[in-house]
């Protein structure tokens, strides 16, 4: 097989870092590929796609050793307009990526800027608008879109361009299950009937793990392991390597139920029956002990809806036009109650971060009102609400004002707290609690996804408030921050907390209610059990494995 990219003893190191993010890699990618990158935030899979298309050193800085060749050619010595004619990167985060304001001329941007005749690129807009589901956000603005409708929108344009590799950091971070899944069943397409090269970097890996030809995983910036999926899942659960949580929710489920030889039997062939998919693992349980085939119990705990609710939003419409046409939300009813873990899930676009600013007091409601205990709120309720609702938005960089992550800690404790002592514990409980401690340095602006979306969060805890609305809270985040965030989340002393999500795997684990909006009204919401027992998409694997 030819290679698409070959790296000789690379190694990386970012502008005034002491550390290695990556070191001494050698490695091949063949054309075709298919290549899922896993570990842990912060573990140089950011970093290693962006030296395979330049930006490490040319855009980062930094100091760069070694070789990276596309398609034997040394990277360094091609031009900018060489590399994005072949390489398309979509970005960690889409809002770095859109430039323009409207959908339409976003689109186009980057067709333009490679010269191809306006009727080929109107050709590729439609394409691109039907494989991503577009076609009705053409004549929006792009500040009007989610979060997920930007990352689609980001992705398209890089494929319009119809490069010969693909570099996609997290491309479903912000998707719903239906347009996660739609856009990683069109990256296989675009990979088996087009050729094109992939690497995929992905946390949520229950909807690509299967897709893959091969996994590599990153450790401290090293490679640790390259292999097809198969070869992973037998390797992780040997027990002498912690990379289970790497592995697909139904294949840690059929280990740890031992539905299958014991994990030290990797060598025997438990490596090809380890299921990798739903599908696999319904047509192992079929051939097992009918006793196995029972759902397990899960134990949730539940809120007490008994008394009056802590948060109450009455027929409340909401719009970011100013005329109030386009409602949002319409004639919304929801109540939080003490003691509600809520994951509020549906499809971009449907409210949800729209719901979470209007509960905040970030977005003034048409019509309706809020009741905090019972007691309408007004404008006085709003001037230190921060001390009762915690709002963390879905672009963490809008909580950055300084220089370092100490300083950003530093600067919100002191809104909070009159004592000296009682700041410093506070932040050191922060740091520690949300893996933060090794950065307590670094610029906030120079952290991975993940480590961004950590500090935020800890921004929002420093004043300790009694309500949590989190929008997208474990963006970026890997499966064991993922596990401490609940074990957090359960510990803090608030009353209730909401989280917008589209993480069910995440959700199943830790939520004890689950409400789902669509179109601006709230269509499901109960348990966990009950919601996701009647979903289609909205649905965790195990729960689909034993789904009659």
């Amino acid at each position: 097989m030819s290679q698409a990219f070959e790296l000789h003893n690379v190694s990386y190191r970012y502008p005034d870092m002491n550390e290695l993010a990556l070191a001494n890699l050698n490695l091949q990618v063949g054309n075709g590929e298919f290549v899922l990158l896993l570990g842990a935030s912060g573990s140089g899979k950011s970093t290693f796609l962006r030296t395979l298309n330049g930006l490490v050193p040319r855009f980062y800085g930094g100091e760069i050793a070694g070789q990276v060749c596309l398609h034997g050619q040394d990277v360094s010595q091609l031009t900018q307009r060489q590399i994005v004619t072949r390489i398309g990167f979509l970005h960690q985060d889409p809002e770095r990526q859109l430039l323009l304001d409207s959908v339409e001329r976003e689109l186009v941007f980057g067709m333009e800027n490679l010269g191809i005749p306006e009727a080929e690129m109107k050709s590729r807009m439609a394409e691109m608008s039907h494989l991503f589901g577009l076609g009705a956000l053409w004549s929006k603005r792009v500040a009007e879109l989610s979060g997920g409708e930007k990352q689609r929108l980001a992705l398209a344009g890089v494929l319009a361009a119809y490069p010969q590799v693909l570099l996609l950091d997290e491309p479903t971070s912000q998707l719903d299950p239906i347009h996660a899944e739609e856009v990683l069943q069109a990256m296989r397409r675009v990979n088996e009937d087009w050729g094109i090269t992939v690497l995929l970097s992905e946390h949520r890996v229950e909807r690509c793990f299967h897709l893959a030809d091969r996994i590599i995983l990153f450790e401290a910036g090293r490679v640790t392991f390259q292999g097809t999926p198969e070869a992973f899942a037998a390797m992780a659960m040997s027990e002498q390597l912690d990379w289970q949580h790497f592995l697909p929710p139904i294949t840690r489920h059929f280990a740890n139920a031992r539905l299958l030889p014991a994990a030290g039997e990797a060598e025997s062939g438990i490596g090809s029956t380890l299921p990798l998919t739903v599908k696999a693992a319904r047509s192992l349980l079929a051939q097992g002990d009918p006793d196995t085939r029972k759902p397990p119990v899960r134990q949730q705990a539940t809120a007490d809806h008994s008394g009056e609710p802590l948060l109450e939003l009455c027929s409340g419409r909401a719009s970011y036009a100013s005329d109030g046409q386009r409602e949002v939300l319409r004639g919304i009813h929801y109540r939080i109650h003490q003691g509600d873990h809520i994951a509020l899930f549906g499809e971009n676009g449907a409210g949800k971060s729209t719901l979470a600013k209007v509960l905040a007091g970030a977005l003034p409601l048409l019509s309706g009102e809020l009741r905090w205990e019972r007691e309408v709120v007004t404008e006085r309720f709003w001037d230190d609400s921060w001390k009762r609702i915690g709002y963390l938005s879905q672009n963490p960089n809008d909580y950055f004002l300084h220089d370092s992550v100490e300083a950003e800690l530093d600067f919100s404790l002191q809104q909070a707290y009159a004592d000296k002592a009682e700041r410093a514990a506070k932040k050191m409980f922060l740091l520690q609690s949300l893996d933060l401690a090794a950065y307590r340095h670094r610029h906030p602006h120079d952290l991975s996804g993940g480590e961004k979306q950590r500090l935020a969060l800890a921004i929002v805890l420093t004043a300790e408030p009694e309500l949590l609305l989190l929008d997208e809270p474990t963006r970026g985040l890997d499966a064991v921050q993922k596990n401490a965030l609940a074990d957090l989340l359960h510990s803090l002393p608030v009353k209730a907390v909401v989280m917008i999500t589209h993480d069910v795997e995440f959700a199943a684990c830790y939520a004890n209610r689950v409400s789902i909006l669509s179109q601006g009204e709230i269509v499901a919401d109960g348990l966990p059990d009950e919601v996701f027992s009647h979903s289609f998409y909205y649905m965790p694997q195990v729960y689909k494995l034993y789904r009659t």
